[in-house]
């Protein structure tokens, strides 16, 4: 019987950080970038509406790079996309992702050659197909949470098609107290209880227990304009993080009490658009980026005292992911691009008419006007942040 691989928290060193490979979205922008559990692939959602898959590799002499992508083109923009929990290049059954397209069933994509091997459909009562702005699995990856508004549609991954899924309606009347209206726009599970955690852009953030998808827990003091992302401790059972956009900070909580946060993990992030923080596996570190292209480390594990700060990237970076078993750090940057009067270039052409019968040359200017669009920064980028 052959032996299962043993696997040791990764040791990163925070002052040798370098670049081992990249590749460019041209004139669109990766919107988020995901690494495989064990890092083996990348998943990224494109604003030109590409849903690509990159292959990490491992040359001989230790060199790491990108595979050529493969990319599939989808019929309208992406709202979100995600691994399936244990999906794995080097497992071809688990090797597949989960996506929701704008007017298009939830879908379950293989990441090896893009057929749907199944969907899930979410329909309002116009018969319209509704898309989730966010999505999780359960602990025990037998369950789809999808979030959209006022409710979170529940899928069992082994049953899809119509009227499989069950419907938990969050948002509740206006004679009944309480409830949690808007976009369910984050979701999360906790390894260590029977709980999840559900954010809206409407700026709440509820906590439910997972066998009676009841609400437990409201939690206050959570600034910003809406909720982006919400992601639990792999080790400590009480912790949990929540980021919102147009917010100054990623806010820690604690489930024991949760009326107000219990620290502050400064970053810039005064715009709409989500940047995504990440909480490394081995229960060490909380890594993210700014709007500014700046990505910072913090030590969660007894302080919250800033361990690396640098400048990656010339824009806002949308995803930052350690890699589980490899001191390698994922990102990605881009943001729409607004025009800007340096954005416009005028250039011209004068052409003499010499046939004209005027005593004075007409003279006919031609002129060229060239936008300059795109993000400043469309990268997505592997670091390396071990020794050399």
């Amino acid at each position: 019987m052959d032996a299962q691989p043993t696997w040791s928290a990764p040791a990163y060193d925070f002052a040798a950080a370098r670049p081992v490979a990249s590749t460019d979205a041209g004139p669109s922008f990766f919107r988020s970038a995901r690494w495989t559990t064990d890092g083996t692939a990348i998943l990224t959602a494109g604003e030109d509406r590409l849903l690509s898959v990159h292959d990490l590799t491992h040359e001989e002499s230790g060199v790491v790079g990108l595979a050529q992508p493969r990319t599939f083109p989808q019929p309208d923009s992406v709202n979100a996309a995600q691994w399936y929990p244990s999906a794995s290049r080097l497992v071809p059954e688990t090797f597949c992702f989960v996506a929701s397209v704008r007017d298009a069933p939830v879908r379950l994509i293989d990441a090896s050659d893009g057929r749907i091997r199944a969907s899930y459909p979410i329909v309002d009562h116009r018969e319209r197909f509704i898309a989730p702005y966010s999505f999780a699995f359960n602990t025990a990856a037998d369950k789809l949470y999808c979030g959209f508004e006022n409710a979170i549609e529940v899928f069992d991954i082994a049953s899809p098609g119509y009227d499989t899924g069950e419907r938990l309606k969050l948002g509740l009347t206006r004679k009944e107290k309480g409830g949690q209206r808007g976009i369910i726009s984050a979701l999360a599970f906790s390894a260590h209880h029977p709980t999840f955690a559900a954010g809206s852009f409407a700026g709440s953030v509820v906590l439910y227990d997972e066998d009676t998808r009841s609400a437990i827990a409201h939690v206050e003091g959570v600034e910003g304009g809406g909720v982006i992302q919400i992601a639990f401790h792999p080790l400590d059972p009480n912790v949990f993080f929540v980021a919102s956009r147009r917010s100054e900070a990623i806010q820690p909580f604690d489930l024991r009490d949760t009326s107000a946060p219990v620290g502050r993990l400064a970053r810039s992030g005064s715009t709409n658009q989500r940047l995504a923080f990440d909480v490394d596996p081995w229960g060490r570190w909380l890594a993210s980026g700014d709007e500014f292209g700046t990505m910072r480390v913090w030590d969660i594990g007894s302080t919250y005292d800033v361990l690396f700060e640098q400048k990656l990237h010339g824009d806002a970076v949308n995803s930052v992911q350690f890699h589980a078993h490899q001191p390698l750090l994922l990102t990605c940057a881009g943001s729409r691009a607004h025009l800007q009067a340096s954005d416009i270039e005028f250039s011209s052409n004068e052409d003499t008419d010499s046939d004209s019968d005027s005593d004075d040359d007409d003279v006919v200017e031609q002129s060229t006007v060239h936008v300059k669009t795109g993000a400043k920064d469309s990268r997505l980028a592997v670091w390396s942040f071990g020794q050399q």
